[in-house]
């Protein structure tokens, strides 16, 4: 090879390494201009930080949708008990009043004793309230009833609720409520299909008004049996829990016959079967205020008073106080 063909040739050699070297500086800054730039714009771009409402929203929704595809009807009961405490959660967190705070507060633990005790502590509330914290308090309180499936309080709160306020959103909590009480009393109907008196809930819903004295008193009878042992009290507790709302129903409807009953069902609750406390007052205050338990009414005030006295019963009135 000649001297000008290698010239030519190391001359190549060098351009070739100085057009790549200057690539490879390219590439480089091409990457760290890309990282610049996403940082830039990673800092610039707000951090999306959801609110405690939007988060309830959320699971309401994924809740809601759960429900539409659940088949069985005791999960469907089940979802609606999880929406029932959304929508309270929700309720609370909208709202300003400091009653509705809380009953939020003692519904924490999403028990049925919390929720006896809630409603027990709303029924204390003023009635000197503005028109809006009114409203809010009954819808609440209709929530609550739902929750312990007493649709005809639940009902009733609505109707006191819609006295505060007809605005359409009023009107609107009471419709869906009116829905959901009808699919929830179809898929209880469903469980009991089979057969009423061994299933453990509900079952006042489902009893013909003619047929409920006879039922309830054979209910009450085994959940007593049942009460008897410790691994069936469980099982007698949800027995009796019907037993009273099916009394509760024939005291207001024949309150003559069965208001007694009822007020004494509720003192068996609190001593045979620990019930919330909340029940004792609930019977004392039926009892001072009826004229239809006249023939019993020193017999049902010393019991109350013998209760107030047990040991397990005291400590729990000294810690509600």
């Amino acid at each position: 090879m000649s001297f000008y063909g290698e010239s030519r040739k190391i001359e190549g050699n060098l351009m070739f390494k100085k057009i790549f070297k200057n690539y490879d500086q390219f590439l480089e800054n091409i990457r760290n201009k890309s990282i610049t730039f996403f940082k830039s714009k990673e800092q610039h771009t707000p951090s999306l930080q959801l609110k405690p409402i939007d988060i309830i929203n959320l699971e309401i929704k994924r809740q809601e949708a759960n429900l539409k595809q659940k088949q069985d009807s005791e999960k469907k009961l089940f979802i609606l008990k999880k929406l029932l405490h959304l929508y309270l959660k929700k309720k609370a967190l909208k709202s300003t009043s400091r009653y509705i705070n809380r009953a939020s507060d003692i519904l924490k633990d999403e028990t049925e004793d919390s929720a006896y005790e809630a409603l027990e502590y709303l029924n204390r509330v003023p009635k000197n309230l503005s028109s809006k914290e009114l409203n809010d308090i009954y819808t609440f309180k209709a929530l609550i009833y739902e929750l312990i499936e007493d649709y005809d309080e639940a009902s009733n709160a609505y109707k006191e609720a819609i006295k505060y306020d007809k605005t359409p959103n009023t009107l609107k909590e009471f419709k869906a409520f009116v829905e959901r009480s009808r699919e929830a009393i179809m898929w209880q109907e469903h469980l009991n299909s089979q057969d009423l008196i061994y299933n453990k809930s509900n079952i006042h819903n489902l009893v013909k008004a003619q047929d409920m004295p006879k039922v309830a008193k054979r209910l009450e009878t085994i959940a007593k049996y049942y009460a008897r042992s410790p691994k069936s009290r469980a099982l007698a507790k949800k027995y009796f829990k019907e037993v009273l709302k099916m009394y509760k129903t024939l005291s207001k409807s024949e309150p003559d016959e069965y208001l007694c009953v009822y007020i004494n069902a509720l003192l068996d609750a609190v001593e045979i079967f620990m019930m919330p406390i909340t029940l004792l007052k609930e019977a004392q205050d039926l009892l001072i205020n009826s004229k239809e338990c006249n023939s019993s009414k020193i017999y049902l005030l010393e019991r109350i008073k013998e209760l107030k006295h047990k040991t397990f019963i005291k400590k729990s009135l000294i810690q509600s106080d």
